[in-house]
């Protein structure tokens, strides 16, 4: 007998574009065998297909905290399913229904109360996490099950034949700029560099919705940013993946994420990165990353330019990242997954 699953398809309504709904999406094109998938959506998409293969339900909300807390729960009971699979970093606390959670948000997700969020976080507690195997134990309560690392089929080294519509020629791409203090540092980066490369290499910022797009914007302008950096067109999900497989190279601006994120995109599509050295980046890029130290936006500047002018750096990056990335198979994560889920519902 299939073991039901229902998936939290907040992000996928809410934010297409965030790592939370790329995971999701990876999940569903995992397909594992012997799993029934049933899709919980607060809201159709925005701008954005719903995945072919899980049946969807839906119960319509704006709240964050009372989508994760209540309702998740009660669809759960109503469609008999025997867990939930969230890609949030909180689960329920009082639902009777197991909970799964593979975390693709920031340490701090926002939508939640200081209440709604700390009763997600004793649901994670009660809940089974899953892990990526090549990345650091995380500080998260429950019980953690690693498994292979996975990325969405879609991003893979090949280039398009066109590129999406409104992009320049040639980019330098920057991925997980979420917030004042990561884009004062690059700004302070590109200080450095946008006089040797800019002209022909803009800097491009790319945002996960429409909210996010506008936040960028109005920093730059509030920062008078030169036009040498922009912010990227907001694509369809479809195109996501041609955003990165067209750059030149990549920077991501955060530290990385368990799943769904920008670093493991970048590497699939074979990329040179340029990031800031944390244990979690090291874990995750080793050889295939050019890492600076935080602080130094000097060096973080010239590494953006070596990246764009020395090609032979930047094809061995591209090398170490197709290789790294080579064993992210979807056969092996959908396997895993199928045995997790089989032991939950043993």
């Amino acid at each position: 007998m299939p073991i039901r699953m229902l998936y939290d398809g907040w992000p996928l309504a809410y934010a297409p574009l965030s790592p939370a709904a790329w995971h999701l999406r990876t999940l569903l094109a995992a397909a594992p065998e012997g799993v029934e998938p049933l899709l919980a959506l607060p809201t159709d998409p925005q701008n954005a297909p719903l995945p072919d293969g899980p049946k969807a339900v839906y119960w319509h909300s704006h709240a964050r905290g009372d989508w994760e807390q209540r309702i998740l729960p009660q669809l759960a009971a109503e469609h008999a399913a025997d867990a939930i699979h969230t890609c949030g970093l909180g689960a329920s606390l009082l639902g009777k229904t197991p909970s799964v959670a593979s975390p693709a948000e920031p340490e701090v997700p926002g939508g939640r109360s200081l209440l709604q969020a700390a009763m997600g976080r004793g649901g994670l507690a009660r809940a089974h996490i899953l892990w990526p195997q090549d990345l650091p134990a995380p500080r998260l309560p429950g019980v953690l099950q690693r498994l292979s690392p996975a990325v969405h089929p879609s991003f893979t080294p090949t280039r398009p034949r066109q590129a999406p519509a409104g992009l320049p020629d040639e980019y330098v791409l920057v991925l997980g700029l979420v917030d004042e203090a990561a884009l004062s540092a690059l700004l302070d980066s590109w200080s450095w560099a946008s006089a040797s490369i800019g002209e022909y290499y803009p800097l491009l910022l790319a945002p996960t919705d429409a909210r996010h797009a506008a936040w960028l914007q109005s920093q730059l302008e509030a920062q008078h940013a030169s036009d040498t950096l922009q912010v990227a067109p907001l694509l369809d999900p479809s195109e996501q993946a041609a955003l990165l497989q067209c750059s030149t190279a990549v920077v991501c601006a955060a530290p990385p994420l368990a799943w769904g994120d920008p670093y493991r995109q970048a590497l699939a599509c074979g990329k040179a990165i340029v990031a800031l050295q944390n244990a979690s980046s090291e874990a995750l890029l080793g050889s295939a990353g050019y890492l600076l130290q935080p602080g130094d936006s000097r060096a973080f500047g010239a590494a953006i330019i070596t990246v764009v002018v020395d090609e032979k750096v930047r094809e061995e990056l591209e090398d170490s990242a197709i290789k790294r990335s080579a064993g992210w198979t979807q056969a092996v994560f959908a396997g895993q997954l199928a045995e997790h889920y089989r032991k939950l519902g043993a």
